[in-house]
């Protein structure tokens, strides 16, 4: 439940075993690559050089890639395949036979491909001018009047026309669909400017005429359907050649393509390799999970040395090196809320993982929000739809936020807005509307409480005093903020504020004041010799007003919580009485179900959508902002299978 301990480790074997090496390395499936000279002393810096190798089996990896694009396959990758040797010239003629076969039959398939896409749009316009009787090649020979020929959206027809009245400008509209009116303009050459300005104030968007097809526009589709028929059927043969080849060397393909992949990645590996002058040691460098060390040093043979170094050390060698974050959360739950935390910005290594948390709190206040039995159900279903068809994380973040809305459906007494079906286990918002704003503000305190604290355990972890002990989100912006919330509590409540006045005024203003000067502060106990910044009196001055006024608008933020849980049952109650106004109608049985489904339609997804952002907000805006830096990168292990073949 944090971001994974990240060791450095440096390898060092003779040239023999740096294959061997390379393909243990992508085996793990946990090592990123670093260029070794960041985290070396200078003088042995010098004596190391980078080694250039041709990788010897880029030439057979480009030509089966090339077979494989061609033929629209991709083999599995057997992991058993990848120690095994083959005959590399052998392999490599091999494939340069199979694509040469093959390459004017897929070269012939694009060429149709190219002329079916021609002759479906000149179809889509001839359609378009069906109604026309007209010789299609006659439109071209008009001289003496300027002509476009394009589309405006239905709403700026006849707005266009209008404009037009009082100008040598002719409109003419030969077909109509819902979006758009096909039209012809005609005027005269000497007006083609104005005329464009109008056509441009109408969102005129001109397309190019098939005037180079002779006939009518019925003859001309007739043809062109033909055409597209027999293009069709073409391409088809020339697949089915591409696919007959394929087929015949499938078992080739599929034997070989794991064994060449990893001979190739691993010669990719390779190239961060470092040797000495005489280049009888090799070295390779880079970062790897802590648990992961013990386990790749099972697998390494005898001559092979590895070294490893902890994250600190290097960071404190180099302060320019960055060490990858590579984040591990139990159960799929927080695992697929990594995606949000990750939409925000990748913990900086040593800083909290915030997953775990915004779990919780995200869950909580969707549900929160939008508390209904039916509709929570409902959104239950599209979540679960979205994992089976492959957005597994967000389906079941949907999934998780729908069962909270569930949750609070009963606690409101929620069942599609209607609220006397069942009884509410905890309260009604739209009567209760006090105790909903106090929860909802009180709420938001803690999760801001909460994220002060986290920042101050990230500051102790990075050794950062400032940020620790002094910063708004320290111990010393906590000593402010929670008494400033106890006192406010007390005057609203009308109760008498416990001990005196001045203990009060001591302690905020003790706070504000080294809050003012947290700086030099921070200089003194890390026994640095203080120095103001250039600005410092007008930067703090304008800090601790800007600091003032987030506490404040932080907290309130969070009345949106009660908001859109008032907003869930105003709409229902508000498609309710049209539902009713609409039932005493001809009609009107059918009239109040489709009126009644179109608000249970604008419920359910425009509300599960607004609360959605809503939630990311809070979190991100409010939560975020008090200890998340999210100024780390990703872990990017070397692997076998690259971007383009997979």
């Amino acid at each position: 439940m944090a971001v994974v301990k990240m060791k450095n480790i440096t390898l060092a074997f003779p040239e023999e075993d740096s294959e061997n090496v390379s393909l243990d390395l992508l085996s793990s499936e946990s090592f990123e690559p670093m260029e070794i000279r960041g985290i070396l002393v200078e003088n042995v810096e010098k004596e190391l050089l980078q080694l250039e190798n041709k990788n010897p089996y880029q030439e057979v990896y480009t030509e089966m890639v090339q077979f494989l694009k061609m033929t629209e396959y991709t083999p599995n990758f057997d992991s058993s395949k990848i120690n095994e040797k083959f005959d590399l010239q052998k392999t490599l003629k091999r494939f340069s036979l199979l694509n040469k076969s093959i390459k004017r039959f897929f070269d012939k398939k694009n060429e149709l491909g190219k002329k079916l896409q021609e002759y479906e749009k000149v179809l889509f316009y001839v359609r378009i001018l069906a109604g026309l009787d007209v010789e299609m090649e006659n439109l071209s020979e008009i001289r003496r009047i300027k002509m476009f020929f394009g589309r405006v959206p239905v709403r700026h027809y006849e707005p266009l026309v209008e404009s037009s009245l009082n100008v040598p400008i002719l409109v003419l509209e030969t077909n109509r669909d819902k979006d758009s009116s096909w039209i012809f303009v005609f005027t005269t050459p000497d007006f083609t400017d104005e005329t464009h300005k109008i056509l441009q104030s109408a969102y005129f968007e001109e397309d190019k005429l098939p005037v180079d097809y002779q006939g009518t526009p019925k003859e001309i589709q007739r043809r062109i359907e033909s055409l597209i028929k027999i293009t069709k059927i073409s391409m088809g043969e020339n697949d089915s050649v591409v696919k007959k080849v394929l087929y015949a060397s499938k078992e080739f393909v599929d034997d070989l393509y794991s064994t060449i992949v990893s001979h190739k990645r691993a010669y990719d590996l390779s190239t961060f390799n470092n040797t000495t002058p005489q280049k009888n040691v090799h070295f390779i460098s880079g970062w790897m999970p802590m648990s992961e060390v013990n386990n790749l040093g099972k697998n390494l043979g005898r001559d092979v040395l590895l070294i490893e170094n902890s994250s600190e050390e290097i960071v404190q060698k180099n302060s320019s090196i960055k060490i990858p974050v590579k984040l591990k959360n139990r159960g799929k739950i927080v695992q697929s809320f990594e995606f949000i935390t990750q939409m925000f910005g990748t913990p900086r290594y040593g800083e909290i993982d915030p997953t775990p948390f915004i779990t919780a709190f995200f869950i909580f206040m969707y549900g929160f929000m939008l508390g209904d039995v039916g509709h929570g159900l409902v959104l239950f279903l599209f979540g679960y739809l979205l994992y089976r068809k492959g957005s597994g994380k967000f389906g079941i973040v949907m999934m998780s936020s729908a069962l909270s809305s569930v949750f609070f459906g009963f606690m409101y007494g929620s069942i599609f807005g209607f609220e006397n079906w069942i009884p509410d286990l905890w309260l009604r918002p739209i009567i209760q509307i006090n105790q909903l704003l106090e929860i909802s503000v009180f709420y938001g305190i803690g999760m801001l409480i909460f994220g002060m604290v986290l920042n101050v355990i990230n500051g102790f972890k990075q050794k950062d005093m400032e940020k620790a002990l002094f910063s708004a989100e320290g111990i010393v912006g906590l000593i402010f903020y929670i008494p400033s919330i106890i006192l406010t509590t007390f005057y609203f409540i009308s109760k008498p504020i416990p001990f005196s006045p001045m203990f009060w005024e001591v302690l905020l203003g003790t706070s504000l004041v080294i809050m003012f000067f947290k700086k030099p502060l921070a200089q003194i106990i890390t026994h640095q010799r203080v120095s103001l910044p250039n600005g410092f009196w007008v930067e703090s001055g304008f800090g601790m007003f800007e600091t003032l006024i987030s506490y404040l608008s932080n907290a309130i933020s969070f009345v949106r919580l009660a908001a859109f849980a008032l907003t869930h049952e105003a709409l229902f109650v508000a498609f309710w009485v049209l539902t009713l106004m609409v039932l005493p109608a001809p009609g009107g049985d059918a009239w109040a179900f489709i009126v009644f489904m179109l608000g249970q339609f604008m419920l359910v997804g425009l509300e599960g959508l607004v609360v959605f952002i809503q939630d990311l907000r809070l979190i991100y805006y409010e939560f975020f902002t008090k200890f998340f830096e999210a100024t780390g990168r990703d872990f990017h292990p070397f692997l076998f299978v690259e971007g383009d073949v997979k």
